[in-house]
């Protein structure tokens, strides 16, 4: 299956889903209207809302309107803690646009990702069920832990090594992920393996697509990343193949390399000095080695579903990320 035809089984679903959206846009203030059309109107890959609905159509659960009001609520949910971690990050781009907080102000932005925030629990609330409520409200609290501990490494207030990485991926990426597939479950089967396996394809997507991030903040396509590259090491950020780097190195080069990570020297030379650290130790081959690791991981969390086009379009997605650095 090629890119392309992965959400063609949910296209309709998905225009209803943006239909509800944009239904979220508040016409009587100006201010929000802006902010948050101009985040609509360049939306991204809808990757939670796709999995909602994909996920509780491979359980054979006919499409309602309370599979919808998740998948909305997972988008407005993650575009929340886009604009909170754009503002933490002092971001510009966002998608290839310039970021809310670069046009509209830090103060203006946190308020609408408290609306949105807001509008993503008011939605699911739609869905009458506590334990899909749970889910999305455990998400929501595991994303601010995740972007909590970003910003103490990115601050250098705690050590950077890969137990604290992928904690921290684990958190503020996978968390999402994993509660997009479980909700589209919960709202189609009580089956205990059945939710588990699903969940679990989310964490082990959610890590793998993070993964594939951090090796295309090295060596990606800014247009094709909607930022510049390296933009993540120039904010602080001690990604993967740095970490995989410095393990792999020399103690003297280990030291003057984690020097200018601590001090967050990053001149132009300093960059050119990371980039080619990684280059050198195969760092961004390990890196998407293991990206294509938890890709397999999450296909194999859903074997056990039922043939479907449904579940075609979840392996499919899976095998997709890898193939965004290609």
């Amino acid at each position: 299956m090629d890119s392309s035809s992965i959400k063609e089984p949910i296209l309709s679903h998905l225009d209803s889903v943006e239909l509800l959206l944009n239904e979220e846009i508040p016409e009587d203030i100006r201010m929000s209207f802006d902010i948050i059309k101009h985040l609509i109107l360049r939306p991204g890959k809808r990757l939670r809302p796709s999995i909602v609905l994909l996920s509780a159509l491979s359980l054979k659960k006919k499409m309602n309107k309370k599979i919808l009001s998740a998948a909305a609520s997972v988008e407005l949910l993650h575009n929340a803690s886009l604009i909170h971690d754009d503002i933490v990050d002092q971001a510009k781009i966002r998608r290839g646009l310039k970021s809310v907080n670069k046009i509209w102000g830090d103060h203006a932005s946190v308020l609408v990702g408290d609306f949105l925030l807001a509008r993503s629990l008011f939605l699911i609330n739609k869905c009458q069920n506590n334990k899909v409520m749970a889910s999305v409200t455990n998400a929501a609290s595991e994303l601010a832990n995740g972007q909590i501990l970003d910003i103490m490494i990115s601050k250098r207030l705690i050590s950077f090594n890969k137990d604290i990485y992928f904690k921290m991926i684990k958190l503020k990426t996978a968390s999402l992920v994993s509660s997009s597939a479980e909700v589209g479950a919960l709202l189609s089967t009580q089956d205990p393996n059945k939710l588990k396996g699903l969940r679990q394809y989310g964490t082990n997507l959610g890590i793998s697509y993070q993964l594939v991030d951090d090796a295309l903040d090295l060596l990606g396509d800014a247009k094709q990343m909607g930022k510049n590259t390296m933009e993540d090491i120039k904010e602080g950020k001690v990604t993967l193949p740095i970490l995989i780097a410095l393990d792999a190195t020399s103690t003297r080069k280990r030291s003057k390399i984690t020097k200018i990570l601590i001090e967050k020297d990053f001149d132009r030379k300093n960059l050119d000095i990371l980039y080619n650290f990684v280059l050198e130790n195969n760092a961004v081959e390990e890196t998407l080695k293991l990206a294509n690791k938890y890709s397999s991981k999450a296909i194999l969390a859903i074997e056990s579903l039922s043939k479907s086009k449904y579940k075609d379009s979840l392996i499919a997605l899976a095998r997709e990320n890898i193939v965004r650095v290609s």
